[in-house]
């Protein structure tokens, strides 16, 4: 019985771009047949892929990465949900992807989180750790990527 990821492995060395939207299509119609039955195994697969094939972090999966910390105070997951992450993001005039952003401050609380430690100097480190990267928001995954692979 022929394997998927020998099957893709074919198409990627000797398939046309038409092969290729095609495979695309027909793996679509499984997933969400699958979805039918499975939805949650289906979300959790789709966000796993997108983590690790997509450089930039969407809502779906900067909700899963965040809820993934373990914090230094000894709970998990976000700290702060994305509507008080944007307004800070807001506040501050920062351009930064706001996904990406939400997923940054969370982590920066996880990691250096310090009893009496003011929202402001959590909100500072995590646009220092942007300004260092350039401003890419790709920051955001590469650090989840470290941290869990």
């Amino acid at each position: 019985m022929m394997k998927y990821h020998e099957l893709v492995k074919h198409y990627v060395d000797d398939a046309s771009h038409e092969d290729m939207v095609e495979l695309t299509k027909q793996t679509d119609d499984f997933v969400e047949e699958v979805r039918k039955d499975h939805p949650d195994m289906v979300e959790k697969f789709l966000i796993k892929l997108d983590l690790k094939l997509n450089p930039k972090f969407g809502k779906e999966t900067a909700k899963y990465a965040a809820s993934k910390l373990k914090n230094k105070d000894g709970s998990t997951g976000e700290h702060w949900p994305f509507e008080v992450t944007s307004k800070a993001l807001d506040a501050k005039g920062y351009e930064h992807d706001p996904y990406a952003w939400y997923y940054v401050l969370n982590l920066v609380y996880s990691m250096f989180y310090k009893s009496g430690r003011a929202d402001e100097t959590y909100i500072e480190m995590a646009n220092d750790i942007f300004v260092s990267d350039g401003g890419s928001c790709e920051i955001a995954k590469k650090l989840f990527k470290a941290i869990n692979y």
